[in-house]
């Protein structure tokens, strides 16, 4: 099988991470693509409970087939490091074929990922290309990776809209629509808990 893992805060999930995932599915021939909230990740700090993020998650992908959520990170006690989720994920089959699916921003940043090298072995990545990238320079740090660490990782070819999560938290703080920003469902779970009002 060809699974996709898509990581993240997801605070909140937003229509970009959905259509990254669907571009990566089409593109990559993947049968699934599991969405995988933080736990406590080092390069990131939520402002949500675990609970709320899976969620909206959850609503934002219950209409695609082959999309999943799953707590697995969630459950981890300490620090989220992605060679754990990805040794955990090969435990549970090792015919599993594993592309992390990433943004050309985090792919700059895989130099700092502990234990990198044991990430190329264990998976493929593939890289959404944000607005404005050079993609000449996108390619160039590629084969880089590839080079200094065996990670193989595509560029996918196209991108999806430019949306970011801190975007909406200001949105909903200022009482601003999120039309267009996020799935409908998770809109209407944003106001029902009243999250990102502080």
């Amino acid at each position: 099988m060809r699974l996709g893992i898509m990581g993240g805060t997801f605070d909140p999930i937003h229509s970009g991470h959905v259509e990254i995932a669907k571009i990566a599915m089409e593109e990559a021939g993947l049968h699934k693509v599991v969405f995988l909230p933080d736990g406590d990740p080092p390069h990131k700090d939520s402002v949500t409970r675990g609970e709320d993020r899976l969620n909206m998650v959850k609503l934002a992908i219950a209409d695609f087939p082959g999309f999943i959520a799953s707590d697995m990170e969630l459950k981890r006690k300490g620090t989220t490091y992605t060679v754990d989720t990805l040794l955990e994920l090969k435990n549970q089959d090792e015919d599993t074929d594993l592309f992390y699916i990433v943004g050309s921003d985090t792919l700059r940043l895989f130099p700092t990922w502990k234990s990198a090298g044991q990430v190329a072995s264990l998976c493929r990545m593939l890289v959404a290309p944000r607005p404005g990238d050079n993609a000449a320079e996108t390619l160039w740090f590629a084969n880089k990776l590839f080079h200094d660490f065996g990670l193989i990782a595509a560029v996918l070819s196209r991108f999806g809209p430019d949306i970011s999560s801190t975007d909406i938290r200001e949105a909903v703080k200022a009482g601003r629509s999120l039309t267009g920003l996020v799935p409908l469902q998770v809109e209407d779970y944003i106001r029902e808990k009243g999250l990102y009002l502080r």
